[in-house]
């Protein structure tokens, strides 16, 4: 092996005396090929060489593609890994001391730190030489355009997009030019920008379409090469498909444009190519399939103008005039009949299980075949064809029924004398392929609907919740179908390319279905290059192509390129370091694996050791250039730990010992890694005694080295859990020492817990110590953020009294009493007893607990340490463990349970933990947000346990939730997005629930700026309100509320710049303003309003005359209408009309959660009908629904009436009077609620005598009382002298 092939191609050999000395060289073959998709091409082609020169670089690019040693079996490696072991070879110091020379570019990674996005710093590339046999390679028909990702990747990279110059075209607007600019000079700072990318394409894309097309009117169209900015859009497609797979969008107009702009038989036929990439990148797209084949098709029929299998046709495709004799000859022989069939046929075989659109192309190849047979009707054909009849009727497909139907037409011209028999055998065939339909149609459905309405968040969510319900179905009843959910896969990966859980999830179920995919001939490979291609900034998705590529037996030379790709294009430290340290890891079990397998030669040892040597040093580089030198590693040393395995699998020992030992300034404190290098010195123990007593016939020699481990761990005085060492020291010494040492083991151990003893008492009391500080210092109220888009000052978060508050129970001269109640109960919430149930400081986390564990065994286990109010028991991903989170009543319970920590729990032992650290507080999401959407945008930063939405009972502007992690860390890590706008106007807030950082309220209202105006005239404008008071200060703003018909609900709110003019205008309280004598008060929180209103339609309300609804207002005018003389002329004019017409375009809908908000209301009403208004009334579960027209409402009615709003609950539709009986909801999470302690007595039951000794049973049951103990009277008061007369009289 030549040491040169260790370097890179830049450096200058060495020697030839640096060469280890020879060694026998071992032929490693492949079973399969590397690939057997249509992407062979693509994965077995290296990565342009280009990309070593990254200033983001990743990790140390891969040298030669030749080399057996070059995928990061170079570099130096750190001095603690410089282990004692002899090398295979006399040669081998020689070549790990000429590895560590190699050149990693370790200055230019110090750059890309920090990096969070695919937007990396990145130079421009440069250009280098081609690998050698690139150079002769024929591109000649292909078009520079038109270069895919094979071309790419093996020739000389793109040419960069040209420095900033001055862009013009009129085809775009100058801002879009501006932009375009601003596109292409960021993209030479940043090419690894994928984003970026796509928006330069699609922005040149525009401007080609508005050239072509610029005259919508006429028929003409303007030259497509005329384009000014033709040149540039190749340019950006060519750039960003050398680095990222294009996608489905990108490749459907980069095809159409080669179309429109193929002039010449030569382009014509690069479109041709062009196509056949375009499906071997995105395979499965029924979209560019017909792109495919209907260009071919368009070909032959240019070609074969004449052809009457083309002409018979239902839609032919279009002739071009153009094309001389020469051109249709040529084309004869690339595009023949057959060829021109066979893509059809791949089309039809690659969309065959899209059950939704693949009659598309099924359609139209059954159309050619059937004219193909129509010219040659020979028995060979007909019986070919009715297999493929029968086997398309045995494919779940939107179209059945006609696919029936054609195969009907076919039976009745070609073999009518078996007619029948063929046609019931195909109908009972496919019975269940049309029932397996008829179960996903509402997927479908649903996936068509999201799509439409453009909507790609419920577009994922149903393709998530569709793959879902595929898993969930019955293997034995045959309703599992490994081919749709394969294809429902492939289709969601078209849609959403860039997410690496859909790639991830794809993989997982191809490697858990090896059976079927053996049985089909398919391979994981092809659809892990296709999800490296889209996401290569996805480590995981890396890693587990190198682990299939191993298993399947690839070529060392085909690993290498894996790697290799991973690593040089410098995406991948976009994902952080966690997804580099995932490549690394895989890359580095796959050398240790090899260099030991039964044909390794002493080679594959060497190329092992300095590859993993390598990757250790080459993440430490890559850590301390991101966090500099207090870089402590990976918390798991999983490179650590194959390269311990790797050392011991060489029986180097004193090797391996001395890197545990070089782990233990970063790890010591991991009572983890102390019982890794335990086990792993009993394991090398063992091995050595049993060699040494085979050999020598002497007795087991003692654990010492181990012994020694478990001493030096227990002396940590930071030792994160030294109760699980001292239980394994203790039974160690028991098993393996003599009795001086277990003697002194158990001195240790009880030295040991006698400190811990200290050390948890001292814990849990400066724990309580900062709880109560938090007490001390939180603040009395927990900031609720605006629901008001247009808070412009700061005064949006407010209660208004009467507004929009159309529905109103029982007039304005009386409240109901649950009315009362509410409000009472609502004022009567002190800041001390609102929070009285402090969820972040009264929880605690238990771990490892037995997966098999119940709630009522945790709670048993528990109870003694205080009340509980809730539990919530989840299980880990491994299932072999579970977590719990227990909420107690109070902080002191929390003390009381963690002193259960490291004890056992039926045969484990648990860790307790403080659960703080684990909630997110979330508020400013999109008022329509439910808990959907809350679990999409949270949930790839971790597994979700539970999410809490308040209630609207008392406050219907609340707009917040609590969600909690299974991990701080999680809830830490989905922090990020916070300030980040999703989906929304206003930036949304994520920050970790902590009473301690509680703000108090702010804004006009609470800082006593703003007043509130009642009994205003009717006809008052702003404008004169806002005079009236400035004379007592500047007045910021002044608001009328309006009711819903547009007219003056006779109250205001002015807002002045400073407190002191606010006081200064309460002088104007019961003074007269124009007509009437008003009343000012300052403005306060109410919390008693229970009720919102959304005007949707105002105009629509105007023209109908309908006012709002009120029970106990015959006419059906509101409150405020009917006190005000201006209106009562019209109120008896419409009074006989006005409420039917209302009514019947009102529904109540019943059985609401109070957690929802108006808006998610609307999203389920306003699919059914425009609406007027919406009343929300959590009060009553229920909301009023008012439509423009009765229609609406009837459609609402019938489609919402029995809708599952949530898991078991159904809504109702009924009308205002039945939603004003319902109740308030109620409601607990807590375990157990105790008895009132007001709770009233039970009335006195009556007293029964005992029954005589030998007295009749059943007899009276005494003075007074009937039989059964009842009362005597119906009233069951006491019996009067006359009852007790007439009973004697009756006896």
């Amino acid at each position: 092996m030549d040491i040169n092939s260790l370097l890179s191609p830049s450096e200058e050999r060495t020697s030839p005396s640096a060469k280890p000395s020879p060694r026998k060289s071992r032929k490693r073959t492949s079973k399969n090929a590397i690939s057997s998709s249509p992407h062979t091409s693509t994965t077995s082609a290296p990565i342009p060489l280009h990309s070593a020169t990254l200033q983001a670089q990743p990790s140390p690019p891969i040298s030669n593609p030749t080399s057996h040693l070059r995928m990061h079996a170079t570099g130096t490696p750190p001095a603690d890994f410089r282990t004692a072991r002899q090398p295979s070879t006399p040669g081998m110091d020689t070549l790990a001391d000429l590895a560590s020379m190699q050149h990693h570019q370790q200055t230019a990674r110090e750059n890309a730190g920090g990096l969070r996005s695919t937007e990396i710093y990145d130079p421009a590339l440069k250009s280098i030489a081609r690998p050698q046999g690139i150079e002769n390679a024929d591109f000649s028909i292909v078009s520079s355009a038109l270069r895919g990702s094979i071309d790419l990747t093996m020739a000389d990279p793109p040419p960069q997009l040209s420095s900033p110059r001055t862009y013009s075209t009129s085809s775009l607007s100058e801002a879009d030019l501006q932009k375009v600019a601003q596109l292409i000079e960021y993209l030479a700072t940043n090419p690894l920008a994928f984003e970026t990318h796509v928006q330069l394409i699609k922005l040149l894309h525009q401007g080609l379409e508005s050239h072509v097309f610029s005259n919508s009117s006429s028929r003409s169209r303007a030259n497509p090469h005329s384009y000014d900015l033709l040149q540039d859009l190749q340019s950006a497609r060519e750039t960003m498909s050398a680095r990222f797979a294009l996608g489905e969008e990108l490749w459907i107009s980069w095809i159409q444009d080669q179309q429109l702009l193929a002039d010449s038989l030569e382009d014509k036929i690069a479109v041709i190519e062009a196509c056949q990439k375009a499906v071997d990148e995105e395979s499965g797209s029924i979209v560019l399939w017909l792109l495919y084949a209907n260009w071919m098709l368009s070909l032959y029929k240019n070609a074969n103008p004449q052809d009457r299998r083309i002409l018979n046709l239902t839609d032919p495709p279009a002739e071009d005039p153009n094309w001389s004799e020469e051109d249709r000859i040529v084309a004869r022989e690339v595009c023949s009949w057959q060829q021109m069939l066979d893509v059809w046929r791949q089309g039809v075989q690659e969309t065959k299980w899209r059950i939704s659109d693949s009659h598309q192309v099924w359609d139209r190849y059954t159309e050619l075949l059937l004219q193909d047979l129509a010219m040659t009707p020979v028995r060979e054909g007909v019986e070919a064809m009715k297999f493929h009849f029968t086997d398309r009727l045995a494919t779940p497909h939107a179209n059945w029924d006609q696919t029936l139907q054609s195969f009907s037409t076919f039976m009745s011209r070609y073999d009518n004398a078996v007619y029948e028999e063929t046609m019931v055998g195909a109908t009972q065939q496919g019975a269940e392929a049309k029932a397996r339909y008829a179960l996903r149609e509402s997927h479908e459905i649903e996936l068509e609907r999201s799509r439409g309405s453009g909507d790609t968040d419920a577009e994922w969510t149903a393709y998530t919740n569709y793959i879902d319900w595929e898993f969930s179905q019955s293997r034995k009843k045959g309703a599992f179908s490994f081919d749709l959910i394969n294809a429902l896969y492939q289709r969601a990966t078209l849609r959403f390319p860039t997410d690496a859980s859909l790639w991830e999830g794809f993989v997982m179920f191809l490697n858990d279905e090896t059976k079927s995919c053996a049985r089909r001939g398919l391979s994981p490979l092809p659809v892990l290059d296709h999800a490296t291609r889209h996401c290569p900034w996805a480590g995981t998705l890396w890693a587990q192509y190198l682990l299939a590529a191993e298993r399947e037996d690839r070529p060392f030379s085909n690993m290498e390129q894996i790697k290799h790709k991973a690593t040089s294009s410098g995406t991948l430290d976009a994902g952080g370091m966690e997804e580099v340290l995932k490549v690394h890891t895989a890359w580095c079990g796959f050398l240790r694996r090899r260099a030991f397998m039964p044909d390794s030669t002493d080679e594959d040892q060497d190329v092992a050791e300095v590859g993993i040597r390598s990757a250790i040093e080459d993440m430490n580089t890559l850590g301390r250039s991101k966090y500099g030198e207090e870089y402590q590693g990976d918390p798991n040393f999983r490179l650590e730990r194959i390269y311990i395995k790797y050392l011991t699998q060489c029986r180097n020992w004193q090797g391996a010992r001395e890197t545990w030992r070089s782990l233990i300034p970063k790890r010591g404190d991991s009572q983890e890694f102390w019982l890794r290098f335990y086990l792993w010195e009993m394991s090398t123990w063992g091995k050595l005694a049993y060699n040494e007593n085979e050999h020598t016939g002497a007795g087991s020699v003692k654990p010492s080295e181990a012994t020694k481990v478990l001493r030096e761990a227990l002396r940590r005085p930071k030792l994160d859990w030294p109760e699980r060492l001292l239980e394994v020291f203790q039974f160690h010494c028991e098993d393996h020492e003599d009795a001086e040492e277990l003697q002194s083991a158990v001195v240790l151990i009880w030295k040991t817990k006698r400190f811990l003893r200290k050390r948890r008492e001292r814990e849990a009391v400066q724990a309580y110590e900062a709880a109560q500080a938090q007490t001390e210092h939180q603040p009395s109220m927990q900031q609720e953020v605006s629901m008001e888009s247009t808070a412009t000052h700061q005064s949006t978060k407010r209660k208004r009294d009467d507004e929009e508050n159309d529905f109103v129970e029982g007039g304005t001269k009386r409240v109901r009493p649950e009315d009362q109640d509410a409000e009472v109960q609502a004022h009567s919430l002190a800041p001390s007893s609102a929070f009285k149930r402090d969820r972040e400081n009264a929880t605690v986390v238990i771990k490892n607990l037995p997966a098999e564990a119940s709630e009522t065994r945790i709670r048993q286990y528990f109870r003694d340490c205080g009340a509980i109010n809730s539990l919530k028991f989840l299980r880990d991903g491994n299932g072999e463990s579970a977590t719990a989170t227990i909420e107690f009543e109070s902080r002191e319970d929390v003390l009381t349970a963690q002193t259960k920590d490291m004890k056992s729990f039926d045969g484990r032992d648990i860790q307790v933990q403080v659960g703080s650290g684990f909630t997110l507080y979330v508020t400013n999401y999109p008022p329509a947000a439910d808990e959907a959407w809350i679990r999409q945008k949270f949930g790839p930063y971790g597994e979700i346990v539970d999410i809490r939405f308040p209630s609207l009972k008392f406050n219907t502007h609340r707009r917040f939730c609590y969600i909690q992690f299974k991990l701080p860390s999680q809830a830490r890590a989905a922090t990020e997005l916070d300030g980040q706008k999703l989906d929304g106007k206003l930036p949304i807030t994520a920050k970790l629930s902590d009473p301690a950082h509680k703000q108090d309220r702010h804004g006009a209202m609470h800082e006593g700026r703003e007043l509130y105006i009642a009994n205003v005239d009717w006809s008052a404008t702003k404008q004169e309100v806002k005079e009236a008071f400035s004379r007592f200060g500047e007045v910021e703003n002044v608001r009328i509320p309006l009711k819903v018909g547009g007219g003056s609900k006779g109250i205001a709110f002015v807002i002045f710049a400073g407190q002191e003019s606010a006081t200064k205008a309460l002088e104007m309280n019961l003074t007269r303003f124009k007509s009437r004598v008003i009343s000012v008060t300052p403005s306060t929180d109410d919390k008693s309003k229970r009720q919102a209103t959304t005007i949707i339609n105002p105009a629509t309300s105007r023209s109908s005359f309908s006012p709002t609804p009120d029970p106990s207002n015959a006419n059906g005018l509101d409150t405020a209408s009917a006190a005000s003389p201006a209106t009562q002329s019209s109120a008896t004019q419409t009074k006989s009309a006005a409420p039917s017409d209302r009514s019947s375009r009102t529904i109540g809908l019943l059985n609401v959660p109070d957690t929802y908000t108006s808006d998610r209301v609307r999203v389920l009403a306003e699919t059914h009908g425009a609406l007027v208004k919406i009343q929300l009334r959590p009060d009553h579960q229920g909301a009023i629904l008012e439509y423009v027209d009765a229609v609406g409402a009837g459609k609402a009615g019938l489609a919402l009436d029995g809708h599952e709003i949530e898991a078991g609950r159904k809504l109702r539709v009924g009308t205002i009077a039945e939603l004003f009986k319902e109740k308030p909801e109620t409601k607990s999470d807590k375990i157990g609620t105790a008895k009132k302690k007001d709770a009233p007595l039970q009335g006195m039951m009556p007293i029964r005598r005992p029954n005589q000794p030998g007295a009749r049973r059943g007899g009276r049951g005494g003075l007074g009382f009937k039989r059964g103990g009842g009362e005597g009277t119906a009233g069951g008061g006491p019996k009067s002298n006359a009852d007790f007369k007439a009973m004697l009289l009756k006896e």
